[in-house]
């Protein structure tokens, strides 16, 4: 066989193998479930949460300038997510037990109900005291988002692992 049929024959057999590769193997992939999904929205959830709350923090600390239609407006998206039921984002198999490499959720979390409830009412406690602060000065502002700061921590500690 010369060089150029035995190209030919190569290339026909490569596009072949391609044709019936590329869908087995894209079918092969697993499509995310709900798990998964749950997982991804309440990552988006808490990257919203930390969306609004950065420039109060940045505000609190004098790393930015205090606005106080700013602040308020922060406030204000952060009592609206504070709203949301977020505990239907905590599916039973979501931890990182359960999907390693996903999620830093502990699995205690799972099996605290009372203190994640708990942590969670004082978040929001501390967003109201936010909403309320907020267009009242820096000084008042960053009193506030301290606690604000603090009442995250108190779910974080306990219920999410730290970075790797």
């Amino acid at each position: 066989m010369t060089r150029s049929k035995l190209f030919k024959v190569f290339s026909a057999a490569t596009i072949c193998s391609a044709i019936f590769l590329v869908p087995t193997i894209a079918l092969s992939q697993s499509k995310p479930d709900k798990e998964d999904k749950a997982i991804l929205a309440r990552q988006g959830y808490m990257k919203l949460v930390v969306w609004e709350a950065g420039p109060l923090f940045g505000m609190a600390k004098g790393a930015m300038d205090y606005n106080a239609d700013v602040a308020k407006a922060r406030a204000a998206n952060l009592k609206a997510l504070s709203q949301y039921p977020v505990e239907n984002l905590f599916l039973p198999g979501t931890s990182n037990a359960d999907r390693p490499g996903r999620t830093r959720s502990l699995p205690a979390l799972w099996k605290d109900s009372a203190g994640v409830t708990k942590a969670y009412e004082q978040w929001r406690s501390a967003i109201d005291d936010v909403v309320d602060a907020a267009g009242k000065g820096q000084k008042e502002l960053a009193t506030a988002v301290g606690a604000l700061g603090k009442s995250c921590g108190a779910c974080h500690k306990p219920y999410r692992a730290k970075k790797s």
